[in-house]
């Protein structure tokens, strides 16, 4: 099966979780669509266009680049703002709100996927998977999307629970994907080669420049992290928290589901734990709810043997969650559901796959709801594996 071939295999549209007025208050509310652009590509194109500042621009969550995807998003009403559309992007004015749209205020979001390259005799297959779907539900993991910010399966908050702050800044300022801009790689390169002689090398990224001249001026590699913009220093936190949160969840599936209905799906940083079904008895006995794990956590006694035995695979302990000192960041812990069902869940029949021809392939549209946070691709690993 192939998903995401083309951008309208793959459509998000937000759910808000509250309604917008007509009257004027101090925020505008739009609906953004955006094609082949994540969100921060689309407000900063939306900032530089309009010229207002990046910070003043609310939205609840982050949408995936290799998709058409819709959603919410707030400008004060006193920057002259009006629908609009470039490339790529459109901005179609909704209503008014009294506040900024912040990170997480929404009620889900509504997906509709294409999913395409399907051989005729697994349609019955898939098909049986969907009833086990509809009555086991499917086991709420972050999925690979979550972890952008993992290099080479280097996570740069493990480093810093080990209190390794060069290790982490220098995965930052080294490691590289394929897709980065060459510009990017190449200063990467540069740092990596003169990593013990970074005083005479020149960087043109203000970032990396920021960074390295801290170091510099302090010799301290903890100040020099710091320099990292804090929206993607709380990326290598959340990264390495919800890798910690998935792992758990594996161990409470291996606790309370037999082993035989049990089975591995590769996702970028490892491998997930899937079950076939579930009787009733196994169903009850999943919590409904696992934290994530800091070292301020309150745990019940089922909790504490999950997450220890997590942890010593790890090499970590609790306390070494307190970072707060010496990064400017911490661990929080929230609650997150282990089991969830999808709503509204459709699929259709199958029909003709006009973009793979050959062998007689199928796709196959389905069509359903999640709450906030969950990843509609760990709906699509059940069904198809991956």
């Amino acid at each position: 099966m192939k998903l995401k071939q083309i951008p309208s295999d793959f459509i998000v549209e937000e759910i808000p979780n509250r309604e917008f007025s007509r009257k004027e208050k101090q925020h505008k509310v739009f609906l953004l669509e955006k094609k082949e652009l994540d969100t921060f590509e689309a407000l900063n194109i939306i900032s530089s266009n309009l010229h207002i500042p990046i910070r003043e621009i609310g939205f609840a969550g982050l949408k995936d680049k290799h998709a058409i995807t819709k959603q919410y998003i707030s400008i004060p009403t006193k920057y002259d703002t009006n629908s609009f559309s470039i490339k790529n992007l459109k901005l179609e004015f909704i209503g008014y709100s009294n506040k900024k749209i912040k990170t997480g205020e929404l009620k889900g979001n509504r997906f509709t996927i294409t999913v395409r390259c399907i051989r005729e005799d697994k349609i019955p297959i898939i098909f049986e998977r969907v009833n086990y779907l509809r009555n086991s539900g499917v086991p709420n993991y972050f999925d690979s999307q979550r972890f952008g910010s993992v290099i080479h399966q280097k996570f740069i908050a493990k480093y810093l629970l080990y209190r390794n702050c060069e290790e982490a800044v220098r995965i930052f300022l080294t490691s590289y994907i394929k897709s980065e801009k060459k510009q990017i790689k190449d200063e990467k390169r540069l740092i990596k080669t003169n990593w013990n002689n970074l005083e005479n090398i020149t960087i043109r990224n203000p970032v990396f420049n920021r960074i390295i001249k801290k170091y510099l001026d302090t010799r301290d590699w903890c100040k020099a992290y710091s320099e990292i913009p804090s929206k993607i220093r709380e990326m290598h936190i959340n990264a390495y928290q919800s890798f910690l949160w998935n792992e758990c969840l594996k161990e409470v599936l291996k606790k309370q589901v037999d082993h035989k209905k049990l089975y591995p799906v590769k996702y970028n940083i490892g491998s997930l734990l899937f079950y076939i079904d579930l009787t009733k008895e196994e169903l009850d006995g999943i919590p409904s709810l696992f934290p994530t794990i800091s070292e301020t956590i309150k745990l019940t006694p089922y909790e504490s043997d999950i997450i220890k035995k997590v942890l010593e695979r790890e090499g970590v302990t609790l306390k070494d969650f307190n970072i707060h000192s010496f990064t400017k960041n911490f661990f929080k812990t929230r609650e997150r559901k282990c089991i969830i069902f999808p709503e509204e869940f459709v699929i259709s029949q199958p029909m003709d796959d006009e973009i793979n021809t050959y062998r007689s392939l199928k796709k196959l549209v389905l069509s359903y709801t999640l709450p906030k946070g969950c990843y509609a691709t760990i709906v699509t690993k059940k069904l198809f594996g991956r």
